[in-house]
């Protein structure tokens, strides 16, 4: 019998790449009071059923005395006493400092897997028992890695596919608009104009229920005749001498209205995924924490516009179009990404703001107050002008785009096919 032993700590995922990569068929949680009360090892053993093609039987021990070696060994000893023929191995990574050295003392001469994981390059795990690197190869889906602190899809999976059909369907539209953010923008003013006409003249409220219940279009004017007949194709509207006249469904009005640049970017990387070396690469995505008293039914959620996997961390996009008259500095959109950051606890979680807003734009390049503000949130802005030339090197099918998708989002330099 293969059995392992892992010290819960607010960091799960050293503990499961381990787990997946030693297959055991029993698991033992050494977890404390403090962790115990975030429900670190339940926790856990939710994203570990997720994931495991061999799921363990999961035995959780307390550990009251988190900060004593002889505590700790005195567990153990309990332990191994009841399975001393059994092929064991033994994750340090996680625990209390006092936790991890009184594992490696118990251990170092009875099992020949004593695993550290390093926070950075989770790739391979370092076995202090002889020196020996383990490599760990499973990758982490976005899903299993929240539910490692306690975060839930409170989306469903299918209507999650559903919008990611949608926006594969839209994508050479979301490329042509990408491409030209000017025309863009002026198509979105003047929907405005007929939001309001339909739905009054508070433009956040109209807007609302345009994406909720649709709109009746009324001679939009579009100039590009390419971006014209993709709207008419892509949404069955009648061309009336550069005019588009029709019925637009809600998804539709979402997508007219912003969900382009997201419907762009998402497109773009799940493209190239595989070259790219990031996984998982999911839209609209709304994860959060479900309450602990069930009556209130209250919940805490976010909504990502894309978020992806790189190196075993999490990475997530928020797309921001149009003038964003009601954040003029830039500062509002880069404290909703920290905060989202701050409530996962995670670390080496990077976010991007990808926008086309002229707010954050001073010339050329971004202001230097917000673009100080998104490196000490380890934000990176990627602006307008590079999304623009972004969408025109896939226009164009240009062969480095992988490369510059590799350099906006801050990825190892790949080489396309």
């Amino acid at each position: 019998m293969k059995i392992m032993v892992c010290l819960i700590s607010d960091q799960h995922v050293p503990n499961l790449l381990s787990v997946h990569a030693a297959e055991p068929d029993l698991l033992f949680l050494i977890e404390t009071p403090g962790m115990k009360a975030k429900k670190g090892a339940s926790n856990f053993i939710r994203a570990i059923r997720m994931g495991c093609s061999k799921k363990p039987k999961c035995r959780i021990r307390a550990l009251a005395e988190e900060n004593s070696i002889e505590a700790m060994n005195e567990l153990l000893g309990n332990l191994f006493s009841k399975y001393s023929d059994a092929e064991w191995t033994v994750n340090i990574t996680g625990g209390t400092k006092p936790m991890s050295i009184g594992a490696f003392e118990f251990f170092k001469s009875k099992v020949p897997k004593i695993l550290y994981v390093p926070i950075i390059g989770q790739n391979k795990a370092l076995n202090f028992a002889d020196g020996s690197f383990v490599e760990l190869g499973y990758r982490l889906k976005i899903k299993e890695f929240l539910a490692g602190y306690g975060f839930y899809y409170f989306k469903k999976d299918e209507i999650i596919l559903e919008g990611e059909k949608r926006a594969k369907e839209l994508f050479e539209l979301a490329v042509n608009l990408s491409a030209n953010i000017d025309i863009a923008h002026k198509m979105m003013n003047d929907l405005d104009i007929r939001f309001k006409e339909v739905y009054g003249d508070d433009i956040e409220k109209a807007r609302s229920k345009a994406r909720d219940k649709g709109i009746i279009l009324v001679k939009l004017q579009i100039q590009d005749q390419k971006i014209r007949n993709l709207l008419s194709d892509s949404f069955g509207l009648n061309d009336d001498g550069g005019n588009l006249n029709g019925k637009v469904k809600h998804h539709a009005a979402q997508f007219l209205t912003g969900g382009w640049l997201e419907a762009f970017i998402w497109g773009i990387l799940s493209k190239y995924s595989h070259d790219l070396g990031i996984f998982d690469v999911r839209l609209g995505i709304h994860p959060g924490k479900k309450s602990d008293k069930d009556v209130s039914k209250k919940e805490v959620k976010n909504d990502w516009d894309i978020a992806f996997m790189y190196d075993q961390s999490l990475r997530f996009v928020e797309c921001k179009t149009g003038d964003q008259e009601h954040d003029p500095s830039g500062s509002e959109t880069l404290y909703k990404v920290e905060a989202v950051k701050k409530q996962l606890g995670a670390l080496n979680i990077k976010s991007y703001l990808a926008t086309t807003s002229p707010n954050v734009l001073k010339g050329n390049g971004v202001k230097d107050a917000i673009s100080d503000r998104a490196k000490f949130y380890n934000c990176t802005i990627i602006p307008g002008m590079e999304i623009r030339v972004l969408a025109e090197m896939e226009i164009n099918k240009d062969p480095q785009i992988v490369n510059e998708i590799s350099r906006l989002f801050i990825l190892k330099e790949a080489v396309p096919k």
